[in-house]
């Protein structure tokens, strides 16, 4: 995620469409947001309650996407865009939401 960032312009094999930038921070944003998740269900320590799991794996999805979005403000050529954090936000959140999912489908069957 932060070698993309760092570049000056898109990589040639990326696709390119309407919005087409808003859905690969999507795309890229939920993969991040199951990992972390993951990570967090997963962890010896974890939070007591689902909600607080959720928060939390939002929240690094949240201060990542803004950090991303600053270090990108030095990149020759590119800016800063808070709808760049939404798009990270809403695909973080749907990351979040299928590996929920597939983590309790996986304990349902074991």
């Amino acid at each position: 995620m932060f070698y993309l960032s760092a570049q000056s312009s898109a990589p040639e094999f990326l696709p390119s469409f309407w919005l087409s930038d808003k859905f690969l921070h999507g795309l890229e944003y939920s993969i991040f947001g199951a990992l972390i998740f993951h990570a967090i269900q997963s962890s010896p320590t974890r939070p007591e309650t689902l909600m607080i799991r959720f928060i939390l794996s939002l929240s690094i999805v949240l201060l990542y996407g803004i950090s991303d979005e600053f270090h990108q403000s030095f990149v020759p050529y590119r800016d800063a865009s808070s709808y760049d954090v939404l798009a990270d936000v809403v695909g973080g959140t749907v990351g979040i939401f299928f590996a929920n999912k597939l983590i309790k489908r996986r304990s349902n069957h074991d």
